[in-house]
């Protein structure tokens, strides 16, 4: 049975009707809000999470974890996550199971092909819900909702809730959760909420900054798909970058004996703060300092790429510069 998402949203308790549950799609903030809202109305179950790499350790876990009643709680929930074709015969041997279970599987896109979503689609008693990609009316409609008890949410106030969230509704879930915890009196104001987003803005840009120069690919990549750059920006972006740069060759610099990086960063003046020190012992074992040298030095030509060139694409300049930092490619330019 295929449920609609937008109905599942206004109606979750209608999913406790299906013993078997298949969550898909390309919205990974819709499908953790379901996998969540699902264990919500089942707390006193208990809840067992299996990932792929499980599974390849052990075809027959997820059948074991079926068959292994709880000794203290009535009801259980499987949630299988990252699944794929490649395990449709385990799933496809659960559905004849008698015990008093709940099978939640999570999934990316799966084509019409899929045997997978083939088999949920056909049987009335599994329920399949696809969760496509947010618009701008979805999301509107989310911040509407979770902040209907709030005053002054209007037009403006939305819009600045979205503008921030690069159209990904687990980050203005995120976003959500801290506008809460902020305005105890459930009044807006615009000019705080501005600061408020774009404080996390700024913390979203050090994560960027930091995961780049670790040289951490695959969370920068996860990173650069969560944050909305703008052009008025751009220069902040590349400032933040250097700056840490430059920390890095000023502690090289007070290291003269290359022996004890920890005197040399309690050393700094301006002090390091206590919560930076550790990012910075572990950037300079990858940053020597010739290394740090060159890369101020690209930076430097980029930002003067830009400054000379007005029919540039900025931010794909800016985004290429710091891809080519995480990956050492700045070398070759």
């Amino acid at each position: 049975m295929i449920l609609k998402s937008f109905e599942l949203e206004r109606n979750i308790k209608s999913i406790l009707n299906y013993k078997f549950i298949l969550i898909y799609g390309e919205n990974i903030g819709l499908k953790e809000v379901f996998k969540k809202k699902i264990v919500n109305l089942n707390k006193n179950a208990e809840i067992i999470n299996l990932y792929l790499e499980d599974i390849a350790k052990n075809k027959n876990i997820i059948l074991r974890e079926v068959k292994n009643i709880s000794l203290f709680n009535e009801e259980k929930i499987i949630i299988v996550n990252q699944v794929n074709e490649k395990i449709y015969s385990e799933i496809e041997s659960l559905m004849n199971v008698k015990e008093n279970i709940r099978v939640i599987i999570i999934a990316d896109l799966l084509d019409k092909r899929s045997k997978i979503r083939n088999l949920f689609e056909k049987e009335k008693n599994f329920a399949i819900v696809p969760c496509y990609n947010d618009n701008d009316i979805t999301l509107r409609n989310l911040v509407q909702n979770e902040l209907k008890d709030f005053k002054n949410v209007n037009s403006n106030t939305i819009n600045m809730i979205i503008s921030y969230s690069n159209l990904n509704r687990k980050t203005i879930i995120n976003n959500i959760e801290k506008i809460k915890s902020f305005y105890e009196k459930r009044i807006l104001s615009e000019g705080s909420l501005e600061v408020l987003l774009n404080s996390d803005r700024n913390e979203m840009f050090e994560n960027i900054r930091d995961a780049a120069l670790d040289g951490d690919k695959k969370k920068l990549n996860d990173l650069l798909g969560n944050f909305n750059f703008t052009n008025e920006d751009a220069y902040f972006y590349l400032n933040m970058i250097n700056y840490r740069l430059i920390k890095l060759l000023e502690i090289h610099r007070q290291n003269i004996n290359n022996s004890n990086y920890n005197n040399a960063i309690n050393n700094m003046k301006p002090p390091v703060f206590w919560k930076d020190k550790p990012v910075f012992l572990k950037l300079l074992q990858k940053w020597d300092k010739q290394r740090v040298i060159g890369a101020l030095e690209y930076l430097g030509k980029t930002e003067q790429k830009i400054k000379n060139n007005s029919t540039l694409n900025t931010l794909t300049v800016v985004k290429n510069s710091i891809t080519n930092i995480c990956t050492n490619s700045w070398v070759y330019f």
